[in-house]
C-alpha cells in the first residue's frame, strides 16, 4: 500500500472545525408563502414514532401530510443504522404489553426475512433489523394508510393564532412554503415545532438538571469478523479500548460498546461505538462537532479492532447517515413521566403505552453508563467495563427481585401544556431526564406515535388536545391490538 505523505494531513488532536459566530444580526424580508399542502393532520418528522402517528390518523380517515427532512422514513431507526428494537413483552417474558402498529412493522420486517429475535422462540426477546429494508418497509406503511409525504423538506418555523398553531413553515428544494392543519403532531424528536413556535413562557426542557444532554452515538457496520470466538465480545473488546488513548483528541475512550450480527451475514457486525459527550444536538454548532468527532473517533476504534484477534481482516461497510441522538428537549406536558412512575410501574387511567426497557443513562460527560431496571437492580458499568451493582429500591443486598411487568406513559404526556392543536411523540413527550432514558427508543416512539395520530383523529373542531376523552382513545387502541393493562 502507498503510505506516501499528502499535503495537507490532518494533524491531531483535531482542531476547532467549526465556524466563528458574525457579528450582528441581519433582518430577512417579509415575504408571502404559498400553501404548499392543506390537510387534517400535519405530522413533522418521519421517524418511527412519525410513522405511526401518520398511518394512525390515516387509517382513521383523517387527510395526513408526513415532512420528513431525509429523503426516506425511520428516523434514527435507518439514517442512524439503530437496528435493536426491545421486546413485545413484560418483564415475565410471557405476556405481551407492546402490539399495535410497532408490532405490525416487525411483522412486515419478519416477513421479508429482515428481523431477527434473540429468544430461542423467535419472539419474546428483543428484535434486530436490517435498516435498509425498514426503509422499504415504512413507505409500505405510510403509502398503504394513505398518507401524503414531503421527502428532503425541513420545518422552519412555525405561524401561531395565540395557542393554536396555524401553519408549519417548511423549507425545501422548491423553497419556502406553508403547510396548513387543524392538528400537528411534532415527532421531530428536538420538539422542533414546539419550539418554533414564539411562545413566550418556556415550552421546552433539555438534558438533565444541569441541560447535559445524554451524549450521541455513531453506528457503523463492520464486515470480515473472524472466529466469533476469537473476536470476543463488546465488553471485553471496550476494556481494550480504554486502555489506550484516543488520537483525535488526547481523551480517553468515552463509549459503552455494543453490537449486533448481521441480519445477512453472520461475518458483519453493526457497532454503536463511538460517543461524543458535552453536547446538544439541537444546537447546529454541537450537531455539527459531534458529527465529525464520531468519524474520527470511529476511525481510532476500528484502527484499534483491527490490532486485535479475530478482527485483522475487518473493513468498513457503511457508516449511519447520521449520528444518532439519544436527548435533547423534551415538551413541558400537561404530565411529566417521572422516574418513580417508570420504575414501580405506576398505573394511569390515561395510560396510552407500555414498556419494560430499563431507564439508562449514558454518562453526558465521559465514560460509564447506569442502569436502573424494573426488578429493583442498578447496575453501572465504568468505562474499563468495571460493573458494580445495587439496588435504587434501596433493598438489602440478595432481596428478592421486584416483580412489575412492565412501566406505562399517560396521554397527557403528549399533549403541551402551551399549545391546543399541537400533540408530541417520540422522545421528545414530557419527561424527566432519567424517566426519557426509558422511554426515548424506538418501539416506545412507535407507541407514542399511533397514540398521538389516533388522538388527532378524535379531536373535534377546536378542541384542545389535552381534552381529548381519554377513554375513547384507549378503547380506539385496545381495538388496533394495542394492548393496555387497566389501570
Amino acid at each position: 500500500m502507498n503510505r506516501r505523505q499528502l499535503p495537507f494531513e490532518v494533524a491531531f488532536p483535531l482542531p476547532d472545525c467549526l465556524p466563528t459566530p458574525g457579528a450582528g444580526t441581519m433582518t430577512e424580508p417579509a415575504r408571502e408563502l404559498p400553501v404548499v399542502a392543506e390537510c387534517d393532520v400535519a405530522v413533522l418528522g418521519g421517524g418511527p414514532a412519525g410513522v405511526c402517528a401518520a398511518a394512525a390518523a390515516a387509517r382513521a380517515g383523517k387527510r395526513v401530510v408526513l415532512i420528513e427532512r431525509h429523503g426516506y422514513l425511520g428516523g434514527m431507526a435507518t439514517a442512524a443504522n439503530v437496528n435493536v428494537w426491545h421486546t413485545l413483552y413484560g418483564t415475565d417474558g410471557a405476556t405481551k404489553v407492546i402490539g399495535g402498529l410497532a408490532e405490525e412493522i416487525i411483522r412486515r420486517l419478519q416477513r421479508l426475512g429482515a428481523a431477527r429475535n434473540y429468544k430461542d422462540d423467535g419472539e419474546t426477546g428483543n428484535w434486530t433489523v436490517c435498516s435498509e429494508t425498514t426503509k422499504l418497509v415504512m413507505d409500505d406503511l405510510v403509502v398503504g394508510s394513505g398518507v401524503k409525504l414531503l421527502f428532503n423538506t425541513f420545518l422552519a418555523g412555525a405561524l401561531r393564532d395565540g395557542r393554536r398553531i396555524t401553519a408549519a413553515i417548511v423549507e425545501g428544494k422548491g423553497g419556502r412554503g406553508a403547510v396548513r392543519a387543524d392538528v400537528f403532531i411534532d415527532c421531530t424528536g428536538d420538539a422542533d415545532l414546539v419550539r418554533k413556535a414564539g411562545l413566550s413562557e418556556p415550552a421546552t426542557h433539555i438534558g438533565d438538571a444541569r441541560h447535559r444532554c445524554q451524549p450521541p452515538t455513531l453506528c457503523f457496520r463492520v464486515g470480515g469478523l473472524g472466529d466469533p470466538k476469537e473476536s470476543g465480545e463488546g465488553r471485553g473488546i471496550q476494556a481494550r479500548l480504554f486502555a489506550d488513548v484516543m488520537d483525535y483528541n488526547g481523551g480517553k475512550y468515552p463509549c459503552f460498546l455494543w453490537g449486533t450480527k448481521g441480519i445477512w451475514d453472520d461475518r458483519e457486525m453493526m457497532w454503536a461505538g463511538t460517543r461524543v459527550p458535552g453536547v446538544n444536538c439541537a444546537d447546529t454548532r454541537d450537531f455539527s462537532r459531534a458529527e465529525l468527532e464520531a468519524r474520527y473517533q470511529m476511525r481510532w476504534v476500528l484502527g484499534k479492532m483491527r490490532e486485535m484477534p479475530g478482527w485483522e481482516e475487518s473493513y468498513l461497510v457503511d457508516i449511519g447517515a447520521q449520528i444518532g441522538v439519544r436527548e435533547s428537549h423534551r415538551i413541558l406536558a400537561e404530565h411529566q413521566l417521572t422516574r418513580e412512575e417508570v420504575l414501580e410501574g405506576r398505573r394511569f387511567d390515561d395510560a396510552i403505552a407500555q414498556g419494560c426497557y430499563p431507564i439508562d443513562i449514558h454518562n453526558p460527560t465521559g465514560p460509564g453508563i447506569v442502569f436502573e431496571y424494573l426488578d429493583g437492580r442498578r447496575v453501572e458499568f465504568a468505562g474499563d467495563m468495571t460493573r458494580t451493582e445495587t439496588r435504587w429500591d434501596n433493598a438489602a443486598p440478595g432481596a428478592p427481585k421486584r416483580d412489575t411487568l412492565c412501566w406505562q406513559a399517560p396521554y397527557r404526556s403528549l399533549a403541551p401544556r402551551a399549545l391546543d392543536n399541537v400533540l408530541a411523540a417520540g422522545r421528545c413527550i414530557g419527561a424527566e431526564h432519567n424517566s426519557a432514558g426509558a422511554i426515548r427508543v424506538m418501539i416506545n416512539a412507535m407507541q407514542f406515535g399511533q397514540a398521538a395520530g389516533t388522538a388527532a383523529a378524535l379531536m373535534a373542531a377546536g378542541q384542545a388536545a389535552r381534552n381529548v376523552d381519554t377513554a375513547r382513545l384507549r378503547a380506539a387502541l385496545l381495538a388496533a391490538d394495542v394492548p393496555l393493562l387497566p389501570a
